[in-house]
């Protein structure tokens, strides 16, 4: 209710400050866990009010309306501080933070950029957006090392929940054919986007995992998250070419034994693993096919 009330003041926006949000959090199994922050305290709700002339006004009104909340809910203090901030483009200011990283033979920059590569260096260019992937993150990394050892040339490569487009990208550049799927349509239109970027030709699609892939593929990618993952697997069998392998990543340390017993299951071997931080990725063929 005080929320809708900011919002009828002229906030655009609110922010919902809940210290019991992190305990219950803190408590169930997830792969990204809050951090504390200031998500301690009491409830606070805040909002952003234009700096204009008549602020003051706006101010009194909604100390009124929220005192006459008392009479039906439970507001706790109901004091409101102020806090002036510089206002900023918040579209575009985290560009400020977004870096060139290089990955085994990638170097990854954002598209706004143009660093050197090195000799025999890949550049990948990329406008993450709202897409997962921008080549930071341990999953990511873990898949673009692995990759060279199987996207060979002229090799069909399925990239199963694309985000960005950045590992679909990479596989292009080395060679292959890349058939790239994510669910979210926005992913699959930045993923578009950042291929004409990379000038690679990558048909990408919004679509549910490998449903709707019917050729047989020398190797899959997925790099989402270890249930994920293992609801792959079963599908990843008739979807790939004898001899081919599944690059899995995406996996948190302590449901590593899980993904492993998947693949045990479907008679999938792992050739290659790697680990960074408490994340890891395998590079597994179909054993026996």
């Amino acid at each position: 209710m005080v929320g809708e009330l900011l919002l009828e003041t002229g906030c655009q926006g609110v922010v919902y400050h809940d210290p019991r949000l992190y305990e219950t959090l803190q408590a169930e199994p997830a792969e990204l866990r809050p951090t504390r922050g200031t998500e301690s305290g009491p409830y606070r709700v805040a909002g952003y009010l234009a700096f204009t002339a008549d602020w003051e006004e706006k101010l009194r009104s909604l100390e009124s309306r929220i005192e006459e909340l008392r009479a039906f809910l439970p507001i706790g203090s109901g004091q409101i501080t102020l806090r002036r901030i510089k206002e900023e483009d918040w579209a575009t200011a985290w560009k400020e933070y977004y870096q060139p990283e290089r990955v085994g033979r990638f170097l990854i920059t954002p598209s706004w950029l143009s660093p050197t590569p090195a000799l025999d260096e890949i550049t990948i260019r990329l406008d993450p957006g709202m897409a997962f992937g921008t080549g930071t993150h341990p999953t990511t990394q873990l898949c673009l090392e692995l990759l060279p050892r199987a996207a060979q040339p002229g090799a069909l490569v399925y990239d199963i929940g694309t985000g960005s487009g950045i590992l679909a990208i990479a596989a292009a550049k080395l060679g292959a054919k890349v058939i790239a799927v994510d669910r979210d349509p926005v992913a699959a239109a930045v993923a578009a986007e950042n291929c004409v970027l990379n000038q690679v030709t990558v048909s990408v699609r919004t679509g549910d995992l490998l449903n709707d892939l019917e050729e047989p593929a020398d190797l899959v990618i997925a790099n989402i998250l270890a249930e994920v993952v293992i609801e792959l697997i079963p599908q990843a069998i008739p979807r790939l070419k004898p001899g081919g392998a599944l690059l899995a990543s995406g996996i948190i340390a302590r449901k590593a034994g899980q993904v492993q017993a998947a693949l045990t299951a479907a008679r999938f071997k792992i050739i290659h693993s790697l680990q960074k931080e408490d994340w890891l990725a395998y590079l597994a063929v179909r054993d026996g096919d």
